[in-house]
């Protein structure tokens, strides 16, 4: 095959996706029926769709562009054109008018986020189109068209009138009205009873799939080979590495029919990676810490705890004029805390990105959370210097003064 038929297939390809869009089916999706028109036009887990969109959010950025583009230019069921067509006046859609601009105008600080890292952005983007490619050219036969509803409609006919019964055989005598029960003598002759018919054999149960429990293995079997013999590697990446096999568990599933036991682990799997990843925890470890250093020979260049509180006690701390002190204080899940002695001079910097932050008095609580502060404290300029660094994937961040 040569370079120009290849791209004529994918050009033909992206054509026939954009002819056979499906349409959004109404009470079936969670927001806006994206996820459910994809699966019923490709004869897919809507769910597994979803998790497609959360690992491309997670991972790229691209989920929720993608997301309000399939919004903006798939057409609800019954309309004959999308929201984003019907505002450029190419037909009439049920979507307002004003909720069409609403998705327009959000696409762009979504497309800021996907491509603000530029590598990640068209990376994602083209695994997602790569996908959808090989998906629709694997089962464009399967699930339900948008015109199917009708044909099929069409094909089952005019309905039987209500209560008309079988037309009566040739030559045999018709009960008169006055005898609708066909008590009269000659309504006797009844046809003799057939052979009972056997009965019916039960369905055997399909055996359950082993996609599943082969794939969690595998999962587990790759993670804890990772960390033994990689030491170098973060929770975020070993997360990463068992969130990949399921991944390729749950595709295997879905050519299968089996597996479903598997989106539940994804999306948690999801949800503890970019936790992670967010605040880089190398050593996961669960449980309340507390910290007590009062020299500057015992305080560490980094606290951090996978899951739980954290306590980091400076009150003690001492530091010679003109020293410069620095520490990090990182969280997978839960509570970084910080108390600081009155006297020392601290530059503060409090993350999260999903939880509120105190720092030092500046407080936030948006998606992300962030605060920097700058104090003297209770002496003034001069003395001892502290440069802080906290951090939550989930949960709040405290910097205070004794």
């Amino acid at each position: 095959m040569t370079k120009s038929d290849s791209r004529v297939n994918i050009e033909q390809t992206a054509r026939e996706i954009w002819a056979t869009r499906p349409h959004r089916p109404a009470g079936e999706g969670k927001i806006g029926g994206v996820a459910a028109a994809i699966g019923r036009r490709y004869a897919i887990d809507p769910v597994l769709v979803r998790v497609a969109f959360v690992v491309a959010t997670v991972f790229s950025g691209v989920g929720v562009l993608l997301y309000l583009l399939g919004w903006l230019l798939l057409p609800a069921e019954g309309d004959q054109t999308s929201g984003g067509e019907s505002l450029l006046g190419r037909g009439t859609s049920s979507m307002s008018p004003a909720l069409a601009v609403a998705l327009g105008i959000a696409l762009i600080p979504a497309a800021g986020i996907a491509f603000g890292n530029r590598l990640s952005g068209l990376a994602g983007l083209v695994v997602v189109a790569g996908g959808l490619v090989l998906l629709h050219r694997s089962r464009a036969e399967l699930g339900q068209l948008p015109a199917q509803a009708n044909h099929a409609t069409q094909a089952m006919g005019t309905p039987a009138t209500p209560g008309a019964g079988p037309e009566p055989a040739p030559g045999k005598p018709v009960p008169p009205a006055w005898d609708p029960l066909g008590a009269a003598p000659f309504a006797w002759d009844l046809p003799e009873p057939g052979p009972v018919p056997p009965p019916a054999p039960q369905p055997r149960r399909a055996p359950r799939s082993k996609v599943t429990p082969v794939t969690l293995g595998l999962a587990l079997l790759v993670a804890g080979s990772a960390a033994a013999l990689r030491t170098d590697l973060t929770a975020a990446q070993i997360c990463a590495l068992a969130l990949g096999v399921v991944g390729i568990g749950l595709v295997v599933g879905s050519l299968v029919r089996g597996g479903r036991g598997l989106i539940g682990v994804a999306v948690a799997l999801v949800l503890v990676t970019w936790v992670l990843h967010a605040a880089p925890v190398a050593s996961p470890t669960v449980g309340d810490r507390q910290w007590h250093p009062a020299t500057a020979a015992q305080l560490q260049p980094r606290y951090e705890l996978g899951v739980g509180n954290a306590a980091l006690d400076l009150t003690g701390l001492r530091a010679a004029p003109g020293q410069t002190l620095h520490t990090s204080v990182v969280v997978g899940i839960g509570q970084a805390r910080v108390m600081l002695p009155a006297g020392l001079d601290a530059q503060v910097t409090c993350e999260s990105p999903i939880g509120s932050v105190d720092c030092l008095g500046v407080t936030d609580s948006g998606l992300p959370a962030h605060a920097d502060a700058a104090d003297v404290g209770s002496d003034g300029p001069g003395g001892g210097k502290l440069v802080l660094e906290m951090r939550s994937g989930i949960g709040d961040v405290q910097a205070v003064r004794q």
